[in-house]
Protein backbone atom coordinates (compact mmCIF):
# COMPACT_ATOMS: atom_id res chain seq x y z
CA UNK A 1 0.00 0.00 0.00
CA UNK A 2 2.88 2.36 0.81
CA UNK A 3 4.42 1.65 -2.60
CA UNK A 4 1.15 2.42 -4.32
CA UNK A 5 0.78 5.71 -2.40
CA UNK A 6 4.42 6.61 -3.09
CA UNK A 7 3.96 5.76 -6.77
CA UNK A 8 0.88 7.98 -7.00
CA UNK A 9 2.74 10.86 -5.31
CA UNK A 10 5.71 10.49 -7.66
CA UNK A 11 3.36 10.35 -10.64
CA UNK A 12 1.57 13.53 -9.54
CA UNK A 13 4.89 15.27 -8.90
CA UNK A 14 6.31 14.31 -12.32
CA UNK A 15 3.10 15.34 -14.03
CA UNK A 16 3.18 18.72 -12.28
CA UNK A 17 6.82 19.26 -13.25
CA UNK A 18 6.09 18.34 -16.87
CA UNK A 19 3.22 20.85 -17.00
CA UNK A 20 5.32 23.57 -15.30
CA UNK A 21 8.15 22.99 -17.77
CA UNK A 22 5.70 23.16 -20.71
CA UNK A 23 4.88 26.76 -19.77
CA UNK A 24 8.01 28.67 -20.72
CA UNK A 25 9.16 32.26 -20.95
CA UNK A 26 10.21 33.47 -24.41
CA UNK A 27 12.21 36.66 -24.92
CA UNK A 28 11.40 39.26 -27.54
CA UNK A 29 14.30 41.68 -27.99
CA UNK A 30 13.83 45.17 -29.44
CA UNK A 31 16.89 46.58 -31.19
CA UNK A 32 18.01 49.81 -32.78
CA UNK A 33 21.32 51.48 -33.61
CA UNK A 34 20.61 55.14 -32.87
CA UNK A 35 23.52 57.55 -32.47
CA UNK A 36 22.66 59.61 -29.37
CA UNK A 37 24.22 62.91 -30.53
CA UNK A 38 22.56 63.03 -33.97
CA UNK A 39 19.17 61.61 -32.88
CA UNK A 40 18.93 63.92 -29.88
CA UNK A 41 19.92 66.93 -32.02
CA UNK A 42 17.31 66.10 -34.69
CA UNK A 43 14.41 64.88 -32.54
CA UNK A 44 15.02 66.18 -29.02
CA UNK A 45 17.01 65.50 -25.88
CA UNK A 46 16.53 61.98 -24.50
CA UNK A 47 15.35 60.46 -27.79
CA UNK A 48 18.39 58.14 -27.81
CA UNK A 49 20.40 57.24 -24.71
CA UNK A 50 24.06 56.25 -24.75
CA UNK A 51 24.92 52.56 -24.81
CA UNK A 52 26.32 49.67 -26.82
CA UNK A 53 23.50 49.58 -29.36
CA UNK A 54 24.97 51.21 -32.44
CA UNK A 55 26.03 54.43 -34.07
CA UNK A 56 23.67 55.04 -36.98
CA UNK A 57 23.43 58.76 -37.66
CA UNK A 58 19.92 60.22 -37.82
CA UNK A 59 20.50 61.29 -41.45
CA UNK A 60 21.52 57.72 -42.38
CA UNK A 61 18.44 56.34 -40.60
CA UNK A 62 16.17 58.66 -42.60
CA UNK A 63 18.05 57.84 -45.82
CA UNK A 64 17.56 54.12 -45.25
CA UNK A 65 13.84 54.62 -44.63
CA UNK A 66 13.57 56.70 -47.80
CA UNK A 67 15.26 54.08 -49.96
CA UNK A 68 14.12 50.80 -48.36
CA UNK A 69 11.05 51.72 -46.24
CA UNK A 70 12.77 49.92 -43.36
CA UNK A 71 15.78 50.56 -41.15
CA UNK A 72 17.57 47.24 -40.83
CA UNK A 73 19.01 47.79 -37.35
CA UNK A 74 15.57 48.70 -35.97
CA UNK A 75 14.04 45.30 -35.41
CA UNK A 76 12.63 42.74 -33.06
CA UNK A 77 14.41 39.43 -32.44
CA UNK A 78 13.76 36.72 -33.18
CA UNK A 79 13.41 38.06 -36.70
CA UNK A 80 15.72 36.12 -38.98
CA UNK A 81 16.65 32.46 -38.93
CA UNK A 82 20.15 31.98 -40.36
CA UNK A 83 20.21 28.18 -40.27
CA UNK A 84 22.62 26.55 -42.73
CA UNK A 85 23.44 29.86 -44.40
CA UNK A 86 19.86 30.55 -45.51
CA UNK A 87 17.97 33.51 -44.12
CA UNK A 88 14.24 33.34 -43.52
CA UNK A 89 11.71 35.14 -41.36
CA UNK A 90 11.70 33.49 -37.95
CA UNK A 91 8.59 32.80 -35.96
CA UNK A 92 8.43 32.78 -32.21
CA UNK A 93 6.63 29.55 -31.41
CA UNK A 94 4.43 29.99 -28.38
CA UNK A 95 2.14 27.55 -26.61
CA UNK A 96 -1.03 28.66 -24.86
CA UNK A 97 0.09 29.93 -21.44
CA UNK A 98 3.70 30.74 -22.38
CA UNK A 99 4.90 34.00 -20.86
CA UNK A 100 6.93 36.54 -22.85
CA UNK A 101 9.45 39.14 -21.77
CA UNK A 102 10.17 42.21 -23.83
CA UNK A 103 13.74 43.49 -23.64
CA UNK A 104 14.76 46.79 -25.19
CA UNK A 105 18.42 46.44 -26.17
CA UNK A 106 18.32 49.69 -28.15
CA UNK A 107 18.78 53.34 -27.27
CA UNK A 108 15.22 54.53 -27.91
CA UNK A 109 11.90 53.77 -26.21
CA UNK A 110 9.97 51.25 -28.35
CA UNK A 111 6.43 49.95 -28.39
CA UNK A 112 5.03 46.42 -28.54
CA UNK A 113 1.43 46.69 -29.69
CA UNK A 114 -1.12 44.07 -30.74
CA UNK A 115 -2.69 45.34 -33.96
CA UNK A 116 -5.51 43.98 -36.11
CA UNK A 117 -3.79 45.01 -39.34
CA UNK A 118 -0.22 46.18 -39.81
CA UNK A 119 -0.08 49.94 -40.42
CA UNK A 120 1.74 53.06 -39.29
CA UNK A 121 2.42 54.22 -35.76
CA UNK A 122 2.13 57.56 -33.97
CA UNK A 123 5.06 59.36 -35.68
CA UNK A 124 3.67 60.74 -38.98
CA UNK A 125 7.04 61.33 -40.74
CA UNK A 126 8.13 57.73 -40.02
CA UNK A 127 4.77 56.43 -41.23
CA UNK A 128 5.24 58.12 -44.58
CA UNK A 129 8.90 57.11 -44.95
CA UNK A 130 8.11 53.48 -44.10
CA UNK A 131 5.29 53.27 -46.65
CA UNK A 132 2.61 53.02 -43.94
CA UNK A 133 0.93 56.46 -44.11
CA UNK A 134 -2.18 55.48 -42.16
CA UNK A 135 -1.67 54.74 -38.46
CA UNK A 136 -3.01 51.57 -36.86
CA UNK A 137 -5.83 52.63 -34.51
CA UNK A 138 -4.29 50.46 -31.77
CA UNK A 139 -1.10 52.56 -31.98
CA UNK A 140 -2.32 56.12 -32.40
CA UNK A 141 -5.31 58.41 -32.19
CA UNK A 142 -6.04 61.93 -33.36
CA UNK A 143 -6.43 64.52 -30.59
CA UNK A 144 -7.18 68.12 -31.62
CA UNK A 145 -5.66 67.48 -35.05
CA UNK A 146 -2.48 65.90 -33.67
CA UNK A 147 -1.54 62.23 -33.89
CA UNK A 148 -0.70 60.92 -30.40
CA UNK A 149 0.15 57.45 -29.04
CA UNK A 150 -2.56 55.29 -27.58
CA UNK A 151 -2.25 54.99 -23.79
CA UNK A 152 -0.15 52.23 -22.30
CA UNK A 153 -2.15 49.02 -21.80
CA UNK A 154 -1.61 45.27 -21.70
CA UNK A 155 -1.89 45.30 -25.52
CA UNK A 156 0.22 48.47 -26.01
CA UNK A 157 3.47 48.38 -24.07
CA UNK A 158 6.17 51.06 -24.08
CA UNK A 159 9.61 49.71 -23.15
CA UNK A 160 12.31 52.23 -22.30
CA UNK A 161 15.86 51.82 -23.60
CA UNK A 162 17.81 49.24 -21.62
CA UNK A 163 14.74 47.93 -19.77
CA UNK A 164 13.04 44.53 -19.73
CA UNK A 165 9.35 44.13 -18.96
CA UNK A 166 6.97 41.25 -18.63
CA UNK A 167 5.20 40.78 -21.92
CA UNK A 168 1.81 39.32 -22.70
CA UNK A 169 0.91 35.70 -22.06
CA UNK A 170 0.19 33.55 -25.12
CA UNK A 171 -3.47 32.70 -25.49
CA UNK A 172 -4.75 35.92 -23.92
CA UNK A 173 -6.32 38.68 -26.00
CA UNK A 174 -3.02 40.64 -26.08
CA UNK A 175 -1.21 37.67 -27.66
CA UNK A 176 -3.80 35.46 -29.26
CA UNK A 177 -3.14 32.00 -30.65
CA UNK A 178 -2.39 32.03 -34.39
CA UNK A 179 -0.49 34.53 -36.50
CA UNK A 180 -0.34 38.13 -35.36
CA UNK A 181 1.51 41.31 -36.19
CA UNK A 182 2.92 43.76 -33.71
CA UNK A 183 4.38 47.21 -33.65
CA UNK A 184 3.88 50.59 -35.23
CA UNK A 185 6.09 50.78 -38.30
CA UNK A 186 8.10 47.70 -37.37
CA UNK A 187 6.67 44.23 -37.10
CA UNK A 188 7.16 40.89 -35.43
CA UNK A 189 5.52 37.80 -36.74
CA UNK A 190 4.97 34.90 -34.43
CA UNK A 191 3.20 31.61 -34.54
CA UNK A 192 1.53 30.27 -31.43
CA UNK A 193 0.16 26.77 -31.12
CA UNK A 194 -2.10 25.10 -28.63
Amino acid sequence: MRRLAAGICVGILLGSLTYANAQTTKAIIMRDACDPASFNAAVGAGTCVSGNHGSTLFSDFIGELQSDHIAGAWRFNPLLNATEGHFSLARLNLTDGDQTTIQNAGGETHTFTRVGNFAGGFVPPLNGLSGNPDPAPECALMVNGTLVPQPVSAANQFVEAGKTESGPTAGRCELTIGNARFGGWRKVLRNATT
